[in-house]
């Protein structure tokens, strides 16, 4: 789950530098170039690793419950399984599992073979002797989870893990804390600043979306006209979304 957070950590330095390109062209150019797209571009991409860090982190975070790495969120009081239990399957891929169990004799003795070699299983050996090796060679099999991952990624690549409501939502499947309650202490100290940390980032996200949809343009002047962006804008942006990233992280 690291990476995922050391992925938003790379996204963010590149929106910096993008920002510290629009004041260096800045500082040399005349008023009459119009750079501010690149302050657009920059709050644009703070946001897309917003949503990439949630999505990374919670497909991970499944795959880690999966294999019994991480514990499996508890359930609501108005639900009989967590969020992760509900998370739905194909059933073309889930049997893979069936797949592995019903040639279990088969892919044992080959795994075997491959890791110890084909005289291995010429000699003698007792029960207890064999139990770690066959052990070992069923954990790294029951390890492999590349059908679930795929599974996962796809059913979530459908979705934006923008808005407040989403991330927590996201959260959930692998997670049974209550999101902006302990994120808001951790940036603020005070649970009842979770109301407001969440408009701030619903607000950053809705003029992503009118930059990524609706071209920034301002309807209420005339046509060619968008709104007004400036550095420190964006850097607040940034910031604050950075503030809420790492601050996921810790919670987890």
């Amino acid at each position: 789950m690291q990476s995922a957070l050391e992925h938003f950590r790379i996204s963010i330095q590149r929106v910096r530098d993008l920002i510290a390109l629009h004041t260096s062209i800045k500082a040399q150019a005349t008023a009459a170039l119009d750079i501010s797209d690149i302050l657009r571009s920059a709050l644009v991409l703070s946001v897309s690793a917003l949503d990439y860090y949630v999505h990374e982190v919670v497909t991970l975070g499944m795959l880690k419950i999966y294999r019994g790495e991480r514990a499996e969120p508890a359930t609501s009081a108005n639900t009989t399984q967590s969020a992760f239990s509900r998370f739905q399957v194909s059933l073309g891929n889930a049997s893979e599992d069936r797949t592995i169990a019903i040639d279990i004799a088969s892919w044992i003795e080959s795994d075997i073979q491959k890791i110890h070699g084909p005289e291995f299983l010429q000699q003698s050996h007792t029960i207890p002797g064999l139990i770690p090796v066959i052990s070992d060679v069923i954990l790294k099999k029951l390890n492999n989870t590349s059908w679930l991952e795929d599974e996962i990624r796809k059913s979530l690549s459908y979705k934006s893990f923008q808005e407040p409501d989403k991330i927590a939502d996201a959260i959930r499947l692998i997670s049974d804390k209550k999101l902006w309650d302990e994120v808001a202490i951790k940036i603020s100290g005070n649970i009842k600043q979770a109301q407001p940390i969440k408009q701030q980032l619903s607000f950053i996200v809705d003029r992503r979306n009118k930059i990524a949809h609706e071209a920034d343009i301002d309807p209420s002047l005339g046509i060619g006209y968008r709104w007004d962006i400036d550095e420190l804008m964006v850097n607040d942006a940034v910031s604050f979304i950075e503030q809420v990233v790492e601050s996921i992280h810790q919670i987890l």
